[in-house]
């Protein structure tokens, strides 16, 4: 192989905290929840790899979603400004649960049946967008002005006390969802899939600092204290800001969190479960730091990226689902308010499924996203939506890539449980704008994120 090039790496992380005015739209379904306050800021994480003419961006957002408009928007506006190619830009949200989205994701931009003024029930806040793609573009500006030669590394390590398959299987087949209130319900009987222990660590070293920046991946649902309504990173933002105690304050860290769409942060056998985004973004910086002590550095690292899309059917509405949203809408033309803050569930849910029904009559296809970054011996891969652990797994295990770092939420997308689990039901699986692939979903993205990696890796 012919010598490369220097391995380049520019780094940024850009506050993109909302105003206390902001409505967290992944509070409740149909409520007008405001911040009550702001416990530590949110961050737009950016790292800019080049090496000779090729140069890639990895953004993760401090946010709970991003929709398919903001990241054409940004991949775009990266494009014009600075020449990117579109595909080498990879942006993810992750999840976090106390914060705003970048777009409309309960219910989608193109429903006409939402007054402008409740446009929030959408999932967005339409004040925040515009300031959030500012500053998020400003970021990878500071990155890229912040360009340095680096070295690389990887590894990997374990840890599974943290997180834990949410889906309990009860004595009557059923599914519950166990909560930070715990222990599990006296008639569960066992969790319905795995969780994904992997730790994945790629750390870059400059001439000025031992650990310049890092590529960070677990796989959780960060949703600590639902029910409280203040802006927090969840324990994203408490990883990366234990890594600047551990690596000094200019050390960056790009989180990527993996398909946890049945992940959660509680133990459902633990009589209190753990509930502090802190407590767990420190436990697992001390298994971060344990595998840094084993990197070894190398100077280069081939650079590439390749995306491709599927079309996976979308689910269809049932008639009796459909008539009914159809009725209520009719007799209730508009919301009603169950109090200063909250507007009837029934309603948002007969409008989401108005809503899901008009994207399957304009097309009953979903153009889903794979995404694949290649860094040396470690892929990227973003994933659209919130895929089941298993699928995750799968693609880990036959990833022509020694290191395999999954980032879900790359686009709003919903879940998508495994085939198993629609037999079961639940909340991941009930029909819905977060719930609207066919079962075997997963399988196909599995399939087609296989094929694109081997693609990637084996090229040569």
């Amino acid at each position: 192989m012919p010598k490369l090039n220097a391995l380049m790496l520019g780094k940024s992380r850009v506050d993109i905290t909302p105003d206390k005015d902001t409505i967290l739209g992944g509070a409740t379904i149909s409520g007008k929840i405001r911040v009550d306050y702001i416990k530590d800021p949110l961050f737009a994480n950016t790292i800019v790899v080049c090496q000779a003419d090729r140069k890639l961006a990895v953004i993760t957002l401090d946010l709970l979603m991003i929709t398919r408009k903001y990241v054409e928007l940004i991949r775009n506006e990266l494009q014009k400004r600075w020449g990117f190619d579109p595909d080498a830009v990879m942006i993810h949200a992750t999840q976090n649960h106390k914060a705003p989205s970048l777009g409309h994701f309960k219910i989608s931009e193109d429903y006409r049946g939402i007054p402008e003024e409740l446009s929030w029930l959408k999932g967005g806040d339409e004040r925040y967008h515009p300031y959030a793609v500012e500053r998020i573009i400003t970021s990878v500006e500071a990155a890229l002005n912040s360009l340095e030669k680096v070295r690389i590394g990887y590894g990997s390590g374990v840890e599974g006390r943290l997180a834990f398959n949410r889906r309990m299987v009860m004595k009557d087949g059923s599914i519950s969802m166990p909560n930070s209130a715990g222990p599990a319900d006296k008639m569960s009987r066992y969790v319905e899939g795995p969780m994904d222990p992997d730790l994945g660590v790629v750390a870059f070293q400059s001439e000025t600092s031992p650990i310049a920046a890092l590529l960070l991946h677990y796989t959780c649902h960060p949703v600590h204290q639902l029910g409280q309504f203040f802006i927090s990173s969840d324990w994203p933002g408490a990883l990366a800001n234990e890594m600047k105690r551990s690596h000094g304050e200019a050390c960056v860290s790009v989180v990527l969190n993996g398909a946890c769409g049945n992940i959660n942060p509680w133990d459902p056998y633990a009589d209190k479960p753990q509930d502090d985004a802190v407590v767990m973004g420190n436990r697992l910086a001390v298994s971060v730091n344990n595998v840094i002590e084993a990197i070894s550095f190398m100077d280069q690292a081939e650079l590439d990226w390749k995306i491709v899309h599927i079309d996976i059917p979308l689910r269809k509405v049932n008639e009796v689902d459909l008539a009914a949203a159809r009725r209520y809408l009719a007799d209730h033309p508009n919301p009603r308010w169950l109090n200063d803050v909250v507007l009837d569930d029934k309603w948002v849910y007969a409008s989401g499924m108005l809503d899901l029904h008009e994207q399957y009559e304009r097309n009953p296809l979903y153009r889903y996203e794979i995404q694949v970054l290649r860094i040396g011996n470690a892929a990227l891969v973003g994933l659209p939506g919130e895929p089941f652990s298993e699928g995750g797994l799968a693609i880990k295990l036959g990833s022509s890539s020694p290191y395999t770092l999954i980032a879900h939420n790359t686009q709003f997308a919903g879940y998508i449980p495994t085939k198993e689990a629609f037999l079961r039901g639940g909340y991941e699986t009930t029909t819905s704008n977060w719930s609207k692939f066919v079962p075997d979903a997963l399988d196909q993205i599995v399939t087609a994120s296989l094929n694109t990696l081997k693609a990637v890796f084996e090229h040569s």
